[in-house]
This record gives structure tokens, C-alpha cells and sequence, in this order.
């Protein structure tokens, strides 16, 4: 079995080596922890973004049928679930009373 990466692979890997190679283990630290940094800010941003969709929805004045679509769409697919739900759903499924 020929276990070769495919060419663009290949080329990746090769720039990433000799990136990291040319570097420091000092500055190979940087990028780390940089790089984990940005994903927990990411992360916790994206969290926070879910709850206050989940808490807006809650306190809506929805019918119960958009509030269980809406509340599926949320937890199935979080992150664009939460952007849709700000974005489309927030405004268009309120009743007027």
C-alpha cells in the first residue's frame, strides 16, 4: 500500500518544518501558548454567545413551536444555531401583543 501524502500535504508539511525549525524552542513556546489562548478566548466567547441565545430565547415571547425549533437548532448545532437565532430568528418569531 502506498502510504505517500498528496502533493499539497506534502508541500504544507515541508513549510511548516522549516518554519518550526528556524525557530527558537523559546519562540516555539510563544506560538503556542498563543495559539491555545486564542482558542479559549474563542471558545469562552462562543459559550457565552450560546447561553445568552438560550437565556434571550427563554425570556421571549415566542409561540412554544418556535421556541422548540428554535431551542433544537441551538443545542444540535450551537455556535451557528446561536448566530442564526440572532440574526434571524430574534426579531421574526416574536408575537405582537
Amino acid at each position: 500500500m502506498d502510504r505517500r501524502l498528496p502533493p499539497l500535504t506534502s508541500l504544507l508539511v515541508v513549510l511548516l518544518m522549516t518554519l518550526f525549525s528556524s525557530c527558537s524552542e523559546e519562540a516555539m513556546a510563544g506560538i503556542v501558548a498563543g495559539s491555545v489562548a486564542i482558542y479559549v478566548i474563542g471558545a469562552i466567547l462562543l459559550f457565552i454567545l450560546v447561553v445568552l441565545a438560550l437565556v434571550d430565547l427563554y425570556k421571549g415571547s415566542y409561540p412554544m413551536n418556535k421556541k422548540l425549533l428554535w431551542l433544537v437548532i441551538i443545542l444540535v448545532i450551537p455556535y451557528i444555531g446561536a448566530i442564526l437565532y440572532f440574526a434571524v430568528g430574534r426579531n421574526a418569531g416574536r408575537s405582537v401583543t
